[in-house]
């Protein structure tokens, strides 16, 4: 069966909490769908070339050309990203440069639903970041029905010189000088109940928004 609802991953980690989270949108949705992930293709940002002008199409050769096909075939769409130095990371924000091609003369995203998804070093700056993606979902006709803000990990946790021997490390610098890095550190996506709550309940949302797109012939005018 066709997906109905596309999820698009960000994270260059499977299975961490970016995508958890969109797994978990998709899953309480009851809705067919698919998870792509970016790091697994090559969609490059934008080239600003308008060739794309004349019929809605990039012409930049890489995997787009795929994506936007997976894009226009579903009724919604969720984005799921990560924060990077307090702004949206490069691969979610190359996808947001892409979607240029689909608003020349004929807005083609135009009567979706979507939801976002992100993780930043606090939740405060994930929701902040969110808000960001939710008014790009607007701004192409995508009728977006809410972020799922979650608590992510500082990337240098994964480094083994981290805990001392790094002058720059983010960890001394947030946490002090430490003996060992704890799990509480990494904010498992588990512990974070209240977001996991919030994913099921906007997949309910986006479930129930796209049936009834359906009902109604899935047009603009039904958003």
């Amino acid at each position: 069966m066709k997906s109905m609802i596309l999820g698009i991953s960000a994270s260059p980690q499977k299975g961490g909490k970016v995508e958890t989270l969109v797994q978990e949108v998709l899953s309480a949705s009851r809705l067919p769908s698919e998870l792509v992930r970016l790091h697994d293709i090559n969609v490059g940002p934008c080239k600003a070339c308008n060739g794309c002008r004349s019929d809605n199409k990039c012409v930049i050769k890489d995997d787009w050309r795929k994506l936007r096909k997976k894009i226009l075939d579903t009724r919604a769409l969720v984005i799921g990203s990560w924060a990077f130095s307090g702004m949206i990371d490069s691969a979610t924000k190359a996808l947001m440069e892409r979607f240029w091609s689909f608003r020349h003369h004929h807005l083609l995203t135009q009567g979706r639903v979507g939801a976002v998804v992100v993780a930043g070093s606090n939740a405060e700056l994930a929701s902040k970041l969110g808000d960001s993606l939710l008014q790009f979902m607007q701004n192409y006709g995508i009728r977006a029905l809410g972020c799922i803000a979650a608590a992510g990990a500082n990337p240098c946790l994964g480094c083994d010189d981290s805990l001392n021997d790094c002058e720059y490390s983010a960890v001394v610098a947030q946490y002090g000088l430490l003996e060992r890095i704890g799990t509480a550190l990494y904010n498992p996506i588990e512990n974070q109940l209240h977001a996991m709550k919030n994913a099921r309940v906007l997949g309910q949302r986006l479930g129930h928004k796209v049936n009834h797109l359906m009902a109604r012939g899935f047009s603009a005018e039904a958003v």
